[in-house]
């Protein structure tokens, strides 16, 4: 399998607690990770190692049911999760850091490969797919920075 990484770090002007408090509630997801919607944990309850994450991915006008679980929770500090779902599998880290009176988030995906055509696209393409990556990583801690800045409360 041929593997694409990329991490991305935004400042927040929130405190970390607020911003935990925000992505760590599921149904956040939907309204700063860019496609995904009807995020929910699955059997309900908090967000802990081992939970799975069940949620609908639109990207190029098709959904497709995505399931993640939960790898890695340090709480207020990091959340890390994997899926072999979607359109390609992946895994992610979301790490939350205080600097200053606000906080650094930093974003961090691996995508793999799930098909020859994929794979070919990641090796040929490498530089090229690795910029949409991070432009889309970047566009997503925008849209969260935007969601946590204006909104004056954290959910």
């Amino acid at each position: 399998m041929v593997t694409l990484h990329t991490s991305v770090s935004e400042v927040i002007d929130r405190d970390p607690g607020d911003v935990w408090q925000y992505v760590s509630d599921v149904s956040n997801q939907d309204d700063w990770v860019d496609g995904m919607s009807n995020s929910e944990v699955v059997g309900g309850g908090a967000v802990r190692r081992g939970s799975q994450i069940r949620a609908v991915y639109t990207t190029g006008g098709s959904e497709t049911d995505v399931t993640m679980t939960i790898t890695e929770l340090r709480e207020g500090r990091a959340v890390a999760f994997e899926s072999s779902d979607g359109p390609f599998p992946f895994s992610g880290r979301l790490q939350i850091e205080r600097q200053g009176r606000a906080t650094r988030v930093t974003n961090a995906m691996t995508v793999g490969s799930d098909h020859i055509f994929t794979s070919l696209m990641f090796t040929l393409l490498r530089p090229l797919t690795k910029m949409f990556m991070t432009r889309q990583l970047r566009k997503e801690l925008g849209q969260l920075k935007t969601n946590l800045e204006l909104s004056g409360d954290a959910g």
